[in-house]
Formats: structure tokens, sequence, C-alpha cells
């Protein structure tokens, strides 16, 4: 019998032990933080995840203070919804409260803590003394390739952590990047691609390149670049520094993606979308929903 005769057949089995998995599967919360808006998608269902709730929760940045510091006052509004429920939480970060690094590769082994003090040290080279600080984390395992480093301010951390206590039913599973969760959703998550990844926000954009599996450029740019005339300008200045010839864009953004913009070709960031998602109500949910 052949592999797709087998799947065929166990899939009445598998369509008969769905309800199961998603009775004892705890359902997904995936939250978003941004300057202007702390976001929650409530998801139920394994095979077929189903969006059972959903909020936006207007906020603005603190002033005098950390960009991300309004997003974290107004997470307890959010957190106050979970609180009776049984749920695993995702935690989104907006480009807006991230910096990235791309760290060269090694020509000798590292231990993981001399792994993260080579990736604070090149956000030193950039930033200064105000790196020693920051929370830092590396992408992938494989240190004989570029990495991309991303680090944030541990306060912003501590804020999330301190609203998922320890023991709660809601369980704080990750804290994930924009940008990190969006490539674990392309396919360049997938075998050794090559292409840019670009991903847009309110007065922010940030921009990757990816060649052959291999990261060798990652910019993080402040600027009004929601228009889609804005990517192909962009994208031609960075190619320059990256070294990289123009080719396919994967966009996650809120404007529709044009196919195509001189040598550049773009195309939307795929994978499957919950069950009750409406793309033209609920676009404010999708950088959440990329760690979906």
């Amino acid at each position: 019998m052949s592999l797709s005769s087998r799947l065929s057949a166990l899939a009445p089995a598998l369509a008969t032990l769905a309800p199961a998995l998603s009775t004892l599967a705890p359902a997904r919360a995936l939250v978003g933080l941004a300057p202007g808006a702390v976001t929650l998608a409530r998801l139920e269902g394994v095979l077929k995840p189903k969006l059972v709730a959903k909020r936006v929760l207007e906020c603005g940045p603190a002033a005098p203070g950390e960009p991300w510091q309004g997003a974290a006052a107004a997470l307890p509004a959010i957190t106050a919804e979970l609180k009776d429920l049984r749920c695993d939480v995702t935690v989104v970060l907006s480009n807006h409260f991230v910096r990235y690094a791309l760290v060269p590769a090694s020509a000798t082994p590292m231990s993981e803590d001399e792994e993260t003090a080579y990736a604070r040290y090149c956000f030193a080279k950039v930033h200064g003394e105000r790196a020693k600080a920051w929370e830092v984390r590396l992408s992938g395992a494989d240190a004989t390739s570029p990495r991309v480093a991303s680090a944030i301010d541990p306060g912003l951390l501590a804020a999330i952590r301190a609203s998922f206590p320890a023991g709660g039913r809601p369980r704080l599973l990750s804290v994930q990047p924009y940008l990190m969760a969006a490539f674990n959703r392309s396919e360049a998550r997938r075998g050794r691609h090559s292409g840019w990844l670009l991903l847009v926000e309110p007065q922010r954009a940030c921009l990757a390149c990816i060649e052959d599996g291999r990261w060798t450029a990652v910019h993080n740019a402040k600027g009004d670049y929601e228009a889609p005339q804005r990517w192909g300008e962009l994208l031609e200045r960075e190619r320059y520094v990256a070294g990289a010839a123009p080719g396919d864009v994967t966009v996650h953004a809120r404007m529709p993606a044009p196919a195509q913009s001189g040598d550049w070709r773009f195309r939307v960031l795929g994978g499957p979308a919950p069950e009750g998602w409406s793309a033209s109500d609920d676009r404010r949910l999708a950088m959440a929903l990329c760690a979906a």
C-alpha cells in the first residue's frame, strides 16, 4: 500500500480522534504587545484551530519611559480575562521593542554562556554599555553559520512574567520576537530557503535576508513603510548592504502585497488561518497569530 493510500485510510480515525484531542489539549492564548495596542487571540482545537475569543486593547507608550511600558501597563487587563482558564500563553513582541544583530559564525566551539557573551558583544559594538543589561537570545543551534540575536529590556520580560505567575492556570509558554515568530511560520524554517522576509508595522519595518538557509542580513528600521511602494525602496537600499540580489520577498503587513515591484516578487506570509478569523476585521491580531 502506498503512503498516500495509508494516509487516506487513517483519515477517518484521525477525524474521530480530533474532538478528543481538542478536549485534552489546553487552549492557547496568543498575546501581541505593540506600542499602540495589546491584542489577544484565544484558540481551541488541535487539527482545526478555532478562534474562540479576541480582544484589542488600545494603549500608548508611557512618557517618559521605555516605549514598551504602555503595553506592559495594559497587559494585566488582558491577563485578567485568562485568569480562570487553563491555557498555554505565547507572547509576541513588536519589533519596536526588540533589537536584532547578526552574529558571525564562530571559528571555535563555544559554551552557551560564551555564545551569549559573544552576541552581547555584537550588540555593544552598536549600542554601547547599555547592551550589558539586555536579555539576549540566539536563533538556532548551529554556531557554524551566522545567527540572529534578539535583545529586549529586562524590565519588559519581568513585566510579562509577573502577569503570568508560576502556578497560575494560564501558563506562560514562550515570549517571541515578531521576527522569530514570522520566521518559524515561513518557508525559511523548512529547508535551505533563499529570499527576504519583510515585516511591516506602523512606523516600523523589519527586514531579513536568508540565502540557502543561512541568515545574511537583518535590519530593524524606524519609519513609515506601510505603503507598498516604500517596500521596494527599503529593499533596494538593504540589498546593497547585504550584497544580495533582488528576488522573492515574503511579506507580513496590514496592506495587501502587490505581486511584483521591479525585480522584487512579493508573496504573503502563509499558513492556515484559524476558523473564525476575518482578514478584514482581525488584521490587528495578525502579529500574535504568527505564533499559532
